[in-house]
C-alpha cells in the first residue's frame, strides 16, 4: 500500500508540470500568432497610408505644374491683350486721319522728306523683304513703308530715333508702337536669319556645281 501511495504521488508530481507547460506553450504560440498577425496588419496599413500619400503628392506634383503653366500663360496673355488694345487704337488713330483727309477733299502723296536714307540705305521693290515678319507690320503699314522707299529689314535695322519719329508722323502710325513693337531689333534677327539662308544656298550651289564639273 506504501508503494501504491508513492506511486500516485509520483504521477501527480509529474503531471502538473506537464499541464503547465501545455498551457504555456498555448499561450506562446497564441501570443506569436497575434504578433504576427498585428504586424502583418500594420504592415498593410502602413502600405495603404503610402499609397495614399503617395497619390496625393502626385495630385500635388500635378497641381504644382498646372499652375506654373497659368503663370507662364499670364505675361503672354496680357501681352496679347495690350497688343489688341493698341491694334485698336492704332486703328481708330489711322480711321480717324484717313476722315480728315477725306473731308478736306485731299488726296495726300506721301513723300520721304526727312527720312536719312544716306544712313540707312536705299533699296528697290526687287529687293523688297516680307516686313510683316516684324510684329506691328500688316499688309497697310507695309504698303505704306514701301510707298517711302523702305523695303528691306536691313533699312529697318538702321532706324535712329529720329528716322521713327518721322516714320510714325508720315505713315500716321501710333507715337511710340514701332519703339514697342521693337522693329529694329526683330529687323536685325531677321536680316542675320536671311544672311544665313544665303550663305547656306550659296554652299549649296557652290557643292552642287563642284559635283557637275567633276
Amino acid at each position: 500500500m506504501t508503494n501504491s501511495i508513492f506511486i500516485n504521488i509520483t504521477q501527480e508530481s509529474i503531471s502538473i508540470p506537464v499541464v503547465y507547460i501545455e498551457a504555456f506553450v498555448m499561450m506562446f504560440v497564441s501570443f506569436l500568432i497575434g504578433y504576427v498577425g498585428a504586424r502583418l496588419y500594420a504592415n498593410l496599413q502602413y502600405k495603404k497610408q503610402t499609397a495614399t500619400y503617395d497619390q496625393k503628392i502626385i495630385e500635388l506634383e500635378k497641381q504644382v505644374i498646372k499652375l506654373k503653366e497659368e503663370n507662364d500663360r499670364v505675361p503672354e496673355d496680357r501681352y496679347q491683350k495690350d497688343r489688341m488694345d493698341q491694334d485698336f487704337e492704332q486703328v481708330k488713330f489711322q480711321k480717324r486721319a484717313f476722315s480728315e483727309h477725306v473731308l478736306a477733299e485731299t488726296v495726300e502723296v506721301i513723300t520721304p522728306q526727312g527720312i536719312n536714307f544716306d544712313k540707312i540705305g536705299r533699296a528697290t521693290r526687287e529687293e523688297k523683304d516680307d516686313l510683316q515678319e516684324i510684329i506691328g507690320i500688316g499688309p497697310y503699314t507695309e504698303t505704306k513703308l514701301n510707298d517711302l522707299g523702305i523695303y528691306t529689314y536691313d533699312q529697318i535695322s538702321k532706324f535712329s530715333d529720329e528716322d521713327i519719329a518721322i516714320i510714325t508722323d508720315l505713315i500716321k502710325f501710333f507715337p511710340d508702337r514701332i519703339k514697342n513693337d521693337r522693329w529694329v531689333a526683330k529687323a536685325n534677327d531677321l536680316k542675320f536669319k536671311k544672311s544665313q539662308q544665303n550663305d547656306n544656298n550659296h554652299s549649296k550651289k557652290k557643292m552642287m556645281y563642284e559635283k557637275t564639273t567633276r
